[in-house]
């Protein structure tokens, strides 16, 4: 990495995540066989997380995709409810329960409302979404969570942080002073704010070329998928 300002960012305002997925093009010009968080896997952060006994109870992974990680909670028992505003993503995970032979709830649904919602869960599981919507749209997602789980219940979110490439890869990489503001009122106790990494699948070569030349060579797991630095949050509902 390089003191270099970032080259071509992303532009949030021609992002569309049906088109992504019935086309494979979230950014103009490339084209990928999958969305870049489709590992086809849950996200490791989220094992780890139910391996540790966070989750609990009726479950909303809010922002499903394409269904790994509702899929994946399903099958360790949870009553889980899966939403997403693509409608083609929404296909996919039905489509994945279907296959492992666990029943999930999915439905297509703006993540700034949640409405029909209130009061229905213990847990959410937010992974790769926060970063997608502006901080207008942050701030009524947050209440958003707050109405749908029940009190007591447990937010765990995944974003990515504003750093010096994030714009690469993020439509909206968010400051931790953001974050922290956000969960630092009345209606939620902050337990746990910390970077990790989540997995991402390895980038088209062109991809790949735009993050080298402008500074960032991102790191790789042993099969080639990226990990990407994350803000891993944990909070419970006053």
């Amino acid at each position: 990495m390089t003191d270099r300002e970032p080259g071509p960012q992303i532009d949030p305002a021609t992002i569309d995540f049906e088109r992504g997925y019935r086309e494979g093009t979230l950014v103009e010009g490339v084209v990928m066989d999958r969305m870049p968080w489709d590992t086809g896997l849950p996200q490791p952060l989220l094992v780890k997380y139910e391996a540790a006994g966070r989750i609990s109870g009726d479950v909303l992974d809010v922002g499903c995709g394409p269904g790994d990680n509702a899929v994946f909670l399903a099958e360790r028992g949870y009553r889980v409810t899966g939403l997403d505003g693509a409608p083609t993503a929404i296909e996919m995970a039905r489509a994945r329960a279907a296959e492992r032979g666990v029943r999930v709830e999915f439905a297509v649904g703006d993540a700034t409302e949640l409405a029909g919602y209130d009061g229905r869960f213990d847990t959410v599981v937010s992974s790769m979404l926060l970063h997608c919507l502006d901080p207008r749209q942050r701030r009524t997602n947050v209440e958003a969570l707050h109405r749908v789980l029940r009190p007591g219940g447990r937010l765990i979110q995944f974003c990515f942080p504003e750093d010096s490439v994030a714009r690469l890869y993020s439509p909206y990489p968010i400051a931790e002073s953001e974050l922290r503001e956000l969960f630092s009122t009345p209606e939620w106790n902050l337990v746990a704010l910390r970077l990790d990494r989540v997995t991402a699948i390895s980038p088209p070569p062109e991809v790949l070329d735009t993050f080298r030349a402008n500074g960032f060579e991102p790191e790789l797991d042993p099969t080639g998928a990226m990990l990407l630095p994350t803000w891993e949050l944990e909070a419970l509902r006053n």
